[in-house]
């Protein structure tokens, strides 16, 4: 089953796990590095509010829903894909495949904490992982660095807690010096956060929330309207 679907105006992929995982092991074969991204209501609101970030998510070359919100947004609130997002099911299934194919992924965060922690929660949670690098990436942060540790260590995947448009200067801006196969962008995934320490939004996540229904259903009187 494949699909697109709008919501906030953003069209992305309505792929069930096992239609993504086809994805994910093409591009494991291909020459280029290709992009992949789990969206979240963080991720929708700033796509909302920023056109640039707008067409960096549409351009991605996969595109995973990573909260049931994000899908009740589109008025979907059961049946397969519902209780995969629900479960988590492509985050597992996800970094599963990594262990079993033995890649070689690194990590990205937006501070030595940051790092760590999602080191250490990708090696607990899925033991046998092989976590072969990892760096902070700041604002003023020289790409070439960060590009240069990642093609000498020989990265398959590149899994990334970065935000905003940290994502767009380095997958997009330099993805053709990138060696690696895979740009996975965690999106601010909720669960994920918490576990590994990434920082928290600067809602909380009832605050999240309530912006994320306003807006939305924002978009759809509009949609109704004509407008």
């Amino acid at each position: 089953m494949c699909d697109k679907i709008d919501i906030l105006g953003v069209h992305i992929d309505y792929y069930n796990v096992a239609t993504s995982m086809e994805r994910i092991a093409e591009m494991m074969k291909n020459d280029r590095m290709d992009t992949v991204g789990i969206v979240t209501m963080n991720t929708l609101l700033l796509a909302a509010e920023d056109p640039t970030w707008k067409q960096y998510l549409e351009e991605m070359d996969l595109t995973v829903i990573g909260e049931s919100e994000v899908l009740k947004a589109a008025g979907i609130q059961e049946g397969q894909i519902a209780e995969e997002v629900e479960e988590n099911e492509f985050i597992a299934r996800f970094f599963w495949y990594m262990i079993q194919q033995q890649e070689r992924l690194f990590v990205l965060g937006e501070t030595k904490e940051e790092v760590e922690g999602l080191r250490t929660y990708l090696q607990d949670a899925y033991p046998g992982i092989e976590i072969v690098g990892g760096a902070v990436v700041e604002d003023d942060t020289p790409a070439e660095g960060v590009m240069n540790e990642i093609n000498s260590l020989t990265v398959d995947v590149i899994v990334s807690g970065l935000q905003g448009h940290r994502q767009d200067r380095l997958a997009i801006e330099n993805r053709s010096q990138l060696n690696s196969k895979i740009w996975f962008c965690l999106g601010e995934h909720p669960n994920i956060q918490t576990d590994a320490g990434l920082k928290v939004s600067w809602w909380s996540t009832l605050l999240k929330k309530n912006a994320f229904k306003r807006m939305v259903a924002k978009y759809n009187e509009g949609k109704e309207a004509g407008i």
